[in-house]
């Protein structure tokens, strides 16, 4: 009698119909190899008919019998190796990483980044030769692309704590007896074609004007945002000075009643908080709430005004500036109408910063 260490062990039924499913299913060729292999030997077949069988030696079909009763499934999935063997060590693929991350004028290479070519030579200087190509793969494994270097601002406001932690907490239960509003200027906009994305007839794209003048200036859409009630409103303006705020701050205080609190959340631009409006504010029951000092993000409206320069301003080519003021209040009416688009929500949350 054959030996039992050269067959799979017992399979149930839903093992049998899974290796079946694998058999012809599996994505690679070996997977769907080592699934016949296993449900061949839980036929009874022998090692050399299977191998016979599946087109391959005893010695595999012994081997993958024997990981499946030691691994069960897992064992199926491939475990590709092989290949030329990697030229360098483990050290000297850390000694490699640690110097393209390092700037090379702090290494005695009067340049500011590394080029493949130039990292190789200064490498080879230090006993590792390699070509463009593997040191290319070496650094992509590591996990290390070229890239453009970014810039970062730190606030400089020593009250940065305190206030972001005030306008995030509004943004997270609504105030007894009180509103939460965003207020912001989005612009400046102009009066010219702005390029956008469309469906269209294959290498037809759909074309706006190239010559255009600037005689028309730029406006400005004042916006405010109700935080709890997922409302935006909007006017289009001509000027962006303290009078145009001010007056925009009144049309919002209008819209609530007047015991209740208005908490209106603002960045620190000097037009947003002159005598004139502090006073405004102390009679009118109204508290500025003012994000940090470089930290506009905290403010929600900026991610609603993303939608309006989407769908409302790129791809159009508005001629004058009342149809542009239409096509803005048609949009905010559409934002905020009870059946608003769900990937138009998606899109705003995905861009709420301040979540």
């Amino acid at each position: 009698m054959r030996p039992a260490e050269v067959f799979v062990r017992a399979l149930s039924l839903e093992e049998g119909a899974r290796l079946k499913q694998i058999s012809k299913k599996a994505k690679y060729q070996s997977k769907r190899q080592r699934a016949m292999i296993v449900l061949a030997s839980s036929t009874g077949m022998s090692a050399p008919q299977i191998a016979a069988l599946v087109r391959t030696d005893e010695s595999h079909v012994r081997k993958v019998i024997h990981a499946f009763n030691d691994q069960g499934f897992e064992s199926l999935d491939p475990d590709y190796r092989g290949g030329r063997p990697k030229k360098t060590t483990p050290e000297q693929r850390d000694q490699i990483v640690a110097v393209a991350r390092a700037r090379p004028d702090t290494q005695g290479v009067a340049l500011t980044r590394w080029s493949l070519t130039k990292l190789a030579e200064h490498l080879a200087g230090l006993g590792i030769e390699l070509c463009e190509e593997a040191l290319r793969q070496t650094l992509r494994t590591a996990g290390l692309s070229h890239q453009r270097t970014r810039s970062w601002k730190w606030s400089p406001d020593p009250d940065f704590a305190e206030k972001a932690r005030r306008v995030l907490g509004l943004y997270r239960a609504k105030p007894k007896a009180g509103v939460v509003v965003c207020f912001d200027e989005m612009g400046p906009i102009s009066l010219i074609p702005h390029h956008g994305s469309g469906w269209a007839a294959a290498k037809r794209p759909e074309r706006l004007r190239a010559t255009y003048s600037k005689n028309n200036g730029v406006r400005y859409l004042f916006g405010a945002y109700d935080v709890h009630a997922d409302r935006l409103h909007g006017r289009l303006r001509a000027h962006k000075n303290a009078g145009e705020v001010l007056a925009f701050y009144q049309q919002i205080r209008m819209r609530y009643r007047p015991r209740l609190r208005l908490y209106l959340v603002a960045d620190n631009l000097s037009t947003h908080k002159t005598p004139a409006i502090r006073e405004w504010a102390e009679d009118t029951n109204t508290e500025l709430v003012f994000t940090p000092t470089y930290a506009s993000f905290l403010n929600r409206i900026e991610c609603h005004f993303w939608g309006i320069g989407e769908f409302v301003i790129n791809n159009a080519d508005h001629p004058n500036w009342n149809i542009l003021a239409k096509a803005m209040a048609d949009h905010i009416r559409y934002r905020n109408g009870p059946h608003r688009d769900q990937r138009l929500i998606a899109a705003e949350r995905k861009l709420l910063i301040a979540a």
